[in-house]
């Protein structure tokens, strides 16, 4: 398979031997396709164990990524007196976390936390992340590793060859308009319907990686083998969370007559408010993404030839730039 895009530098790993503590899992994405949803639903299950924070960010955490991770700075004085945008995510991250472990009376997540933040960064500290699992299940879901380039992945596949990956897809011109109306809820972008800026934000490197589907799936595959990665789509979670649930749970090998709570299964987690996309935006959107839509159907057909479909109708319209 064709990877695009070239590859970023790799930040440095440990050398980790076979007898080491692994993981089973990985959710990769897509980002606001229903990631938290994912999170919460696979912690319900009594036999996985996920870390108390849903996004570990460890193998995205090198700076030349174009979202850079939090985990940026691997010496512990520079992530708490650097200047660098990530150095102070990281330690505004440090405080809110610790603050509400605290204030719980939480002292375990405390101390994990304090593993995590203050640890020396490698793949034997990641997999030290996961010891609470007590012979669970063990994974994590960072939506941001749907951006990692060839040497990331292939590291991970190294370290953990048997590993089983999760992605599920949403329509590529929905995902980057919840995420333009996330981060306008957040107070990151003032006018949603600015059409100059939203055009910036939705051709930004970020967005452009995360709505690439086919290099995330190009990239995945060519190191690990079609058997491991799993491959779900946003509308089943919109439609029938508790099968697709369930589908996970079968495809990560544990029971999956677990009973699921059809009320739990339903809530949404983290979804932004709704509001309808301009048409100027979906026009933009539809035609930045017909070309990789096209080659998705032919890779995972499912919904992605309704995604197909509903691009080509916006762009049978009158040309609106």
């Amino acid at each position: 398979m064709q990877v695009l895009r070239g590859i970023r530098p790799a930040p440095a790993y440990d050398v980790v031997g076979m007898s080491e503590n692994k993981i089973d899992f990985l959710g990769i994405g897509a980002q606001k396709a229903a990631t938290s949803w994912l999170y919460e639903n696979l912690q319900r299950h009594p036999d996985i164990w996920l870390p108390p924070i849903k996004e570990l960010h460890y193998f995205d955490r090198s700076p030349h990524y174009p979202s850079p991770s939090h985990l940026s700075t691997d010496h512990l004085l520079h992530r708490l007196l650097g200047r660098e945008r990530f150095n102070k995510q990281f330690r505004k991250n440090l405080h809110g976390d610790l603050k509400a472990s605290i204030s719980a009376k939480d002292w375990q997540t405390v101390a994990w936390l304090l593993h995590y933040y203050l640890g020396t960064y490698g793949d034997h500290w990641y997999f030290s992340l996961f010891r609470p699992a007590d012979g669970k299940l063990k994974g994590e879901i960072t939506p941001s590793y749907s951006i990692l380039d060839l040497r990331d992945v292939a590291h991970i596949r190294g370290i953990v060859p048997d590993l089983k990956i999760i992605m599920i897809l949403r329509n590529p011109i929905e995902r980057a308009w919840s995420h333009l109306r996330f981060i306008s809820m957040l107070g990151m972008f003032k006018d949603i319907n600015d059409l100059d800026k939203a055009r910036q934000f939705i051709d930004s490197d970020d967005q452009s990686l995360r709505g690439d589907y086919v290099r995330t799936l190009d990239i995945w595959h060519a190191c690990f083998p079609e058997e491991q990665i799993y491959i779900g789509f946003f509308e089943d979670v919109q439609r029938d969370p508790g099968k697709l649930i369930t589908d996970i749970y079968n495809f990560l090998g544990v029971h999956s007559r677990f009973a699921v709570d059809r009320m739990k299964v339903k809530t949404k987690v983290n979804a932004a408010k709704s509001v309808n996309m301009p048409a100027e935006i979906s026009y933009y959107l539809a035609e930045k993404y017909h070309p990789m839509l096209k080659k998705l159907t032919a890779m995972v057909g499912g919904y992605s030839i309704a995604w197909l479909t509903m691009a080509e109708k916006i762009l049978s319209r009158t040309q609106l730039f």
